[in-house]
């Protein structure tokens, strides 16, 4: 039986994907990476969660790639890279972030349901790349000849270690 393929949303449970959101809604919003330990307490609160279950969700994210945690900082919880990189996000309701590549750039309009704009860079030669998406569709983009390469995602664990 071929093994279904799932989006990072897919490997959790609605109440990990809960926590998983907004873990990435604050680091946008506070422009920083989410401390595991001094950021939790209004996350708890918002999701009325208990520090156990905080604890054993957070374990698991790890565990299963959905988020890169180094000294207590969520430095990467796909697509927001909580680091500086080459891949600027600019959602529609004004927050920006950067993202871990150009491809989860152009998935943040999915991640977030909303238009969004990237401004990033070719990996090959550092020639700037644009790409606007509206309603799910790429509207615009620069310069016209930019191409995506694109493998099976089923076939990596860490698909994050592979951009």
């Amino acid at each position: 039986m071929a093994q279904k393929i799932k989006n990072v949303h897919g490997k959790f449970t609605e109440r990990e994907n809960e926590l998983r959101l907004s873990i990435i809604n604050d680091t946008v919003n506070m422009g920083r990476p989410f401390h595991l330990e001094s950021d939790r307490f209004s996350v708890l609160k918002r999701l009325n969660m208990t520090e156990k279950e905080y604890e054993e969700i957070c374990r698991r994210l790890i565990e299963e790639d959905g988020m890169v945690v180094e000294d207590n900082q969520v430095n990467f919880i796909y697509p927001v890279s909580a680091l500086p990189t080459n891949h600027k996000v600019i959602l529609a309701d004004g927050r920006t972030f950067t993202a871990m590549c150009a491809i989860d750039a152009v998935g943040a309009a999915f991640t977030f349901h909303q238009d969004t704009e990237v401004h990033s860079a070719c990996s090959g030669c550092g020639a700037p790349v644009y790409i606007k998406i509206k309603n799910g569709k790429v509207m615009e983009y620069s310069p016209k000849e930019v191409h995506a390469l694109s493998f099976p995602l089923g076939e990596l664990e860490n698909w994050a270690g592979s951009c």
